[in-house]
């Protein structure tokens, strides 16, 4: 009897040790998918991950290199070297830049979305039917989204669309229409499932509408499916027509800012009035800033890195009696790496020059000197052309100085969406605790009238744009002005320093075409551009050279043009 029952026990003890759930170790010595991914608390912290990748976005490439926009038609590299692709023939798969984004997107933001996605159904999760829908309406509009970045830099690229828990070495890249399709069925599933109405920061109903109105444009180019326009145009009117919260085009004056000259273009802008919180029903999602708090800024760089990005380095500047200028407490410590082109300065403000989004408030022209000279402290720069056609400066009596003015990175028009309180009150950081538009109802107008121009309907194309330009004062146009140049150009009008105009090139295939219209302006660099050395293959960026390297399973090609 006695030896029956050690038989037994032991039986026991076997068949215990040969229960799965006995062997699953779930570490509770640190966060780990076993241990956070198991409330409604838990899933939230991983979807803040999701949002603090999507940050790093802008600031991924450092807190010099802005490459969403530099080297495009509105933005020339602003220093005498061949970096920021003022040469385009040094990008190639082993530049840092296409190694970042690259993995940005696959570290940072898919890896993320998968890991919420891979659990988030588990029915025996103790979580809310709607904080579950909107928690993976989060996860999935990220991985749309993402999707839809690596679409516009790189083409085809692998969709990976579930968590990775062993090396994989036999990737292999899915077509630009796969991919553009994986992320509008990632949008599409998020437009039923996010929230209406959400904190500040959070992503709404309308941003996945929004980011879908654009891909459903690029597959209905890929495609050359005209139905892909008629989905375009359906997800972008969900937005205006508050189908996917309450947001619409600001046309009054709002805010605080509202007692203080300036325009309701500038509002949409002003420190503190970004958010829905704050009475802005444009913004859609934002960037969130703040100074001394802790996740308050960037992980790579602090805050919001506009001023550094677009601002010109106007504190280098001297006076007639050669005083340099200084960092000032209105003004934000520009670097002047954004450049930009003659294009953005003086091209797209032809049609009108009084259109609202040109005026004083909304682009800075007129500079002063602020250094210790008691002369000409608190003076307007005066400057002018001389026979040379060179930009000099001059004194109160109207004459010429010898100093010529650098208008590659010192003087040249600052663009005021980057005006904010300086990061952590250091006014020389070059960086602003003001949130970051991300998304905006002015852009889901133009995303549906570009879909109504590609299905062959300018009139209704004309209206739409005629809606944001309405609310600039400026001159109407007609469905005869409607064209794809006119779009980009109304796009950079309305969304400079906002939109990743790379991207937007590239998915409309123009980029190689409009860089060598608008960025072809010789440097002191044996004449160097962006213009004059991009070349056709450069349509797409490439694949990183690593990346290549270690898909030993499987061949996995690189775009064409660049070395194999």
């Amino acid at each position: 009897m006695k030896n029956n029952i050690i038989i037994l026990s032991l039986l026991s003890i076997l068949l215990i040790s040969c229960n799965d759930n006995y062997l699953n170790e779930v570490p509770l010595d640190r966060l780990s998918p076993e241990n956070l991914l198991t409330n409604e608390a838990g899933f939230d912290a991983a979807i803040i991950g999701l949002y603090q990748g999507a940050r790093e976005e802008y600031v991924v490439a450092s807190n010099i290199f802005e490459y969403m926009t530099v080297s495009t038609d509105l933005a020339e590299w602003g220093r005498n070297d061949p970096r920021g692709n003022k040469d385009y023939r040094l990008l190639d798969g082993n530049l840092n830049a296409s190694i970042v984004y690259w993995d940005w997107a696959y570290k940072l933001m898919i890896a993320r979305a998968n890991l919420v996605l891979e659990t988030i159904d588990d029915p025996n999760i103790d979580i809310s039917d709607a904080s579950r829908a909107n928690i993976k309406g989060q996860a999935l509009f990220f991985r749309g989204y993402t999707y839809n970045f690596l679409a516009n830099i790189y083409g085809g690229v692998p969709i990976v669309g579930e968590r990775l828990k062993v090396p994989k070495f036999d990737f292999t890249r899915n077509s630009r229409e796969e991919v553009l399709m994986f992320a509008a069925n990632d949008l599409d599933e998020a437009s039923k499932l996010l929230a209406l109405e959400v904190a500040d920061g959070r992503v709404p109903r309308a941003a996945a509408f929004h980011v879908l109105s654009e891909v459903y444009i690029s597959l209905g180019m890929v495609t050359n499916d005209d139905s892909f326009y008629d989905k375009s145009i359906a997800a972008a009117s969900s937005v205006i027509n508050k189908e996917g919260g309450d947001y619409e085009i600001m046309t009054s004056r709002f805010g605080p800012a509202s007692s203080m000259p300036g325009d309701v273009f500038s509002d949409v802008f002003a420190h503190g009035q970004i958010n829905k919180s704050s009475g802005n029903k444009e913004v859609i999602w934002a960037h969130q800033y703040e100074s001394f708090t802790l996740g308050g800024a960037t992980v790579r760089n602090l805050g919001n890195n506009g001023p550094r990005y677009w601002a010109p380095f106007i504190d280098r500047v001297t006076s007639p009696n050669n005083v340099t200028n200084v960092p000032a407490d209105s003004l934000n410590r520009g670097i002047g790496v954004n450049s930009p082109t003659n294009y953005v300065k003086y091209d797209i403000w032809k049609l009108d020059w009084n259109d609202m989004r040109n005026s004083k408030y909304n682009i800075r022209r007129q500079f002063y000197y602020n250094g210790a000279d008691p002369e000409y402290y608190g003076k307007p720069i005066i400057v002018d052309r001389k026979s040379d056609g060179e930009l000099y400066t001059k004194r109160l009596d109207g004459t010429f100085t010898d100093l010529k003015l650098d208008t590659l990175s010192r003087y040249y028009p600052w663009i005021r969406k980057i005006d904010g309180t300086p990061f952590n009150d250091d006014v020389t950081s070059g960086r602003t605790s003001k949130d970051l538009s991300r998304i905006r109802v002015a852009e889901t107008y133009l995303l549906r009238a570009e879909a109504y121009f590609r299905k062959g309907n300018n009139a209704q194309a004309a209206i739409d744009i005629n809606i944001v330009r309405n609310r600039a004062n400026a001159i109407t146009i007609s469905a005869t002005d409607v064209t794809e140049d006119f779009i980009l150009d109304e796009r950079a009008r309305e969304l400079l320093v906002e939109e990743p105009r790379l991207r937007t090139l590239i998915r409309m295939g123009r980029l190689v075409d409009r860089v060598r219209t608008y960025n072809s302006a010789p440097s002191a660099i044996g004449g160097i551009s962006a213009g004059n050395t991009i070349q056709d293959f450069n349509q797409f960026w490439p694949i990183p050279q690593k990346v290549i390297d270690a898909n030993t399973g499987a061949e996995f090609t690189q775009n064409p043009g660049y070395p194999q």
